[in-house]
């Protein structure tokens, strides 16, 4: 079931978010990029993977990445 988490990210500029888009969609399928928000430091994706996954991924952008918030979705 897709869950949605929140990381907060040391973004501080359009290239550092740049980098997270890059390094996530380098997970392939099963990961949607909901949001990646400069100002409040915010990258929010809806996944079946886990956080640590995520979060591991998007560190390999070189910036501290913690605040792991996670949603679960409800079918209906």
């Amino acid at each position: 079931m897709p869950q949605t988490h929140t990381f907060e990210m040391g973004m501080t500029c359009g290239s550092c978010a740049n980098a997270a888009r890059r390094v996530l969609e380098k997970m392939g399928e099963g990961i949607t990029i909901d949001s990646i928000d400069v100002p409040t430091k915010r990258i929010v994706v809806t996944t079946e993977k886990s956080a640590e996954e995520v979060k591991t991924q998007l560190e390999k952008t070189g910036k501290a990445v913690s605040g792991v918030r996670i949603t679960h979705i409800e079918s209906h």
